[in-house]
């Protein structure tokens, strides 16, 4: 059996990390200054308090109102602190913060080459979690990489998140190819426990210096140094020009075995 498809996470993967502390206080300060501006009066430090753990809390309740999961945390926020901000705010708030955050995060000078090349013989995908898909989208158009995906699930947008292995199933069943034919790229637990889950094989990227999961995750106010989950036995890559070489490797082989 060979690989017929290659699926990325975006952040971490794709996508490169950089100081994430600042990342997360420049987040704050966004979400602080426009609630400020929407009439909220106490002070930055015990904002924080409210928004520590901000991404780990339950997602609110979908309903029929347009908002995606990040948007509708941001409402929930809001309400309990007596903010009554409407739905244009809410949007403005969440583009705000996302884009101070974004600040810290880089495209891989490598990922167009490496996506490029691969796409020339294999089916190429993404598997986002992320709680506002509108934002992906944008990206992807403005990175100049929307046209190298064939296959593009965000789990905002789908109702299921990483490790869960339907998100794997979801996208594997829009490539059509079966879960075997797909090799599966992620810096994190979750995108090799879930790949497995699914029966996809999962590459782990460990960029040396990159930042543990712990320290991108979420916002905490008392942030205490990440470490990394052990994961033995699983394909590992240092840099995404490797997954060339792999598949050409992988490739050869194939052809001798025939």
């Amino acid at each position: 059996m060979t690989f017929k498809g290659v699926f990325f996470d975006f952040y971490g993967t794709l996508l490169v990390y950089g100081d994430m502390q600042a990342a997360w206080a420049d987040w704050l300060a966004a979400f602080y200054g426009r609630l400020a501006a929407n009439g909220l009066s106490m002070p930055q430090e015990a904002f924080a308090e409210r928004c520590d753990g901000f991404f780990s809390r339950p997602a609110p309740s979908s309903q029929d109102d347009g908002l995606t999961i990040y948007e509708r945390r941001i409402q929930a926020l809001c309400q309990g602190l007596g903010l009554d901000m409407g739905e244009l705010q809410i949007q403005k708030t969440a583009e705000a913060t996302i884009a101070a955050w974004n600040q810290h995060v880089s495209l891989d000078p490598d990922a167009k080459d490496v996506l490029s090349a691969l796409r020339r013989t294999r089916t190429i995908g993404l598997i986002s979690n992320y709680d506002h898909p509108p934002h992906v989208y944008l990206l992807l158009a403005r990175l100049g990489m929307a046209a190298l995906f064939d296959v593009v699930v965000v789990s905002g947008e789908v109702g299921v998140e990483k490790p869960d292995p339907r998100i794997f199933e979801l996208a594997v069943k829009q490539a059509r190819l079966q879960p075997r034919e797909v090799v599966y790229v992620g810096d994190t637990a979750d995108d090799v426990h879930g790949a497995l889950d699914a029966g996809l094989c999962p590459i782990l990227i460990r960029r040396e210096g990159a930042a543990p999961d712990q320290e991108i995750s979420d916002f905490n106010v008392d942030r205490q140094p990440g470490t990394r989950v052990a994961l033995d036995g699983v394909e590992t890559i240092a840099k995404l020009p490797d997954l060339v070489e792999m598949f050409r490797k992988h490739f050869r082989r194939y052809r001798e075995e025939e």
